[in-house]
């Protein structure tokens, strides 16, 4: 089995503008795990957690209806955006598994009962709308911690409801979601072969004997396993986010890497994890052959070739835009997810300039020199400046989506600057906004010769410059590949 999760920001990253195009094509994707006889479990939100990108909800959200829960405004003020959204684009009823397709359940929201709203209501409008989009035949399941609030918050007794876990005491986890259930299998929707990694921590792991003889004990009490993950990938692009608490206080960006110490690393390979697994899986059902690990080859000497200067007239209007506002609004207030903008306004006088909160990093110049860098933990930062003209370059690290994510105060989630900008106590007016959501740099490619084709990294030093590598395409490693298995489902990352 595979579980597929569904993000709401992927197919609407524009309010009211539609996108299952691409490596968005979830049908096509059904298709391909059909063809491959992969039975799938859709995750569909409209909050999926799962160290993605503001936990798949869009980011403008956040400019919707600022004084309710965000999972009342995913419901509430949305709910026929929601459901638009699924009848007019995954068209997902076709592929259930007693019309003939692999999909065997769908999941109702994610971790509900770690939400201390712990709204009934809220789920069960949720399952509803599934039921009326896709029949009353398809199984609806929840999947929540093995604890007793948990559970009570998070189930619905209309549903399957599930547990997730990934060491303890398998028994007594069990016996709570039995509680929650009128019969049926032990299931662990989320074993965790790994966890996930955040910049300036070590690699997380987990002992690899640990992870079998935990899938051993599962598979000889008959539960079902979904290993989370089974496969490790890659945050492409700013779709990494964060974790933090409601306030936002804590914040945490995740690696692009979601390698995640699976069995099957991020570039596809088996792992000494992926062997154990498969000789504990041995004892209860076949195994099947496994390709060998792909051949890596260094890439060599890599040639940097500076190509555009982020601050570059020429390179705002090919790859953002400008507007002028009378304040420094915010990412989401300028219809921006991530990226990058700068602020640019005309200082006529010395004094202390002030920058209350920014998310999340920010660099400060006067007249194109560096005079400060601000990390989001602080608050009322205060540099002494002289008249010139000032720049504040703000680069999102991505939204939070882990902790509890609620809207008592949406600011604490948006980007860029969020308070007013001080001048000896007095706020700074009339800015320049270069807006630079930085999707791909396509935009700035194609006026180069074909032989500078892919795009490297971008770096920091005293302007963000725009490398890439001349000569061979670097490519990316398939990330995920068939496996077969008794009664362990794989996530992976794609």
């Amino acid at each position: 089995r595979h579980t597929k999760c569904i993000y709401w920001n992927q197919h609407e990253a524009v309010k009211g503008k539609l996108d299952f195009e691409g490596n968005k094509d979830v049908v096509s994707f059904i298709k391909l795990c059909a063809q491959h006889d992969i039975l799938v479990l859709i995750r569909p939100g409209p909050f999926i957690a799962s160290e993605y990108e503001f936990g798949g909800f869009p980011s403008w959200l956040l400019t919707e209806k600022p004084d309710n829960r965000l999972q009342d405004i995913g419901v509430r003020v949305s709910w026929q955006r929601v459901k638009m959204v699924w009848q007019t684009s995954t068209n997902l009823k076709p592929y259930l598994y007693h019309n003939g397709g692999p999909i065997i359940g769908l999941q109702v929201e994610n971790e509900y009962g770690s939400n201390p709203a712990c709204d009934k209501k809220y789920l069960e409008s949720l399952a509803e709308h599934f039921r009326t989009i896709l029949g009353p035949e398809i199984l609806l399941y929840t999947v929540d911690g093995p604890g007793t609030h948990m559970m009570e918050c998070g189930t619905l007794p209309s549903l399957y409801n599930t547990v997730d876990f990934g060491s303890g005491d398998i028994r007594k986890h069990f016996a709570v979601q039995a509680q929650y259930n009128e019969g049926g299998p032990p299931v662990d929707t989320e074993f965790y072969s790994g966890w996930l990694s955040h910049w300036g921590s070590r690699f997380p792991s987990k002992s690899r004997s640990a992870v079998a003889a935990k899938l051993d004990e599962m598979l000889a009490y008959g539960a079902s396993v979904s290993m989370y993950m089974f496969h490790g990938g890659s945050n492409f692009g700013y779709t990494s986010g964060a974790k933090g608490n409601k306030e936002a206080t804590v914040f945490v960006p995740h690696t692009t890497s979601y390698d995640y110490d699976a069995p099957l690393s991020e570039a596809g390979d088996t792992t000494m994890k992926y062997w154990d697994i498969r000789e504990t899986i041995r004892k209860y059902g076949p195994v099947y052959s496994v390709p060998r690990n792909s051949t890596k080859k260094s890439y060599g000497k890599i040639e940097m070739k500076l190509v555009a200067n982020i601050f570059n007239d020429t390179f705002v209007n090919k790859c953002g835009s400008r507007r002028m506002n009378k304040y420094p609004l915010s990412f989401e207030e300028n219809n921006q997810t991530n990226g990058v903008i700068i602020y640019s306004t005309d200082v006529k006088t010395s004094g202390n300039l002030m920058i209350g909160k920014i998310r999340d990093r920010a660099y400060i110049m006067l007249n194109k020199q560096l005079v400060g860098m601000i990390k989001g933990s602080q608050v009322n930062t205060t540099i002494k400046i002289t008249a010139g003209r000032l720049d504040v370059m703000v680069l999102s690290d991505g939204h939070i989506n882990t902790g509890r994510v609620q809207m008592e105060d949406p600011r604490n989630y948006m980007k860029g600057v969020t308070r007013p900008i001080l001048l000896d106590s007095q706020p700074l007016l009339h800015w320049e906004l270069s807006l630079l959501p930085l999707h791909s740099m396509s935009c700035y490619m194609e006026q180069h010769p074909p032989k500078y084709r892919t795009l490297l990294t971008s770096y920091l030093v005293q302007y963000t410059t725009v490398c890439w590598r001349q000569g061979a395409t670097l490519q990316q490693t398939p990330i995920w590949t068939h496996q077969g298995g008794v009664r362990v489902s794989p996530s992976s990352r794609v």
